[in-house]
């Protein structure tokens, strides 16, 4: 029983370290940057999320590059065509990722997940509005 215990704990080590041992400069930036493409939309502002409180993007004019921040987390992000990708990071590592579709200038409607979003994560809903 004693080595069940131990092993299970190993496990749970081991997938906190690859859920929460990317860092957004390595793993969070290269993800980002494999979204390519010129944006289409832009949303910078303030967008408001039931579960992720009052998220604030900005976006330079022209730019598909996003910075901001969102109930307590650092954000940096890519806006490819209506594609917005989002990095959501605390003291340089990856938390969350998020995949939206900007649906309108005021409605964002995707998916979140864990470290970084793969097919095949395991992802929640995520909806942004303005």
């Amino acid at each position: 029983m004693k080595k069940l215990v131990v092993t299970f704990c190993l496990l749970a080590a081991g997938l906190a370290t690859s859920l929460y041992g990317q860092k957004v400069e390595k793993e969070g930036k290269i993800w980002l940057d494999s979204k390519q493409g010129a944006p289409e939309v832009s949303v910078n502002g303030t967008w408001v999320s039931r579960e992720w409180g009052k998220v604030i993007l900005n976006q330079a004019e022209g730019s598909r590059d996003i910075v901001g921040t969102g109930d307590g987390w650092n954000i940096l992000g890519a806006v490819t065509g209506k594609k917005v990708y989002l990095v959501f990071s605390s003291r340089g590592r990856v938390a969350y990722t998020a995949e939206l579709t900007a649906e309108s200038p005021n409605l964002m409607n995707g998916n979140y997940s864990r470290g970084l979003l793969f097919p095949g994560s395991k992802t929640r809903s995520m909806l942004l509005t303005r």
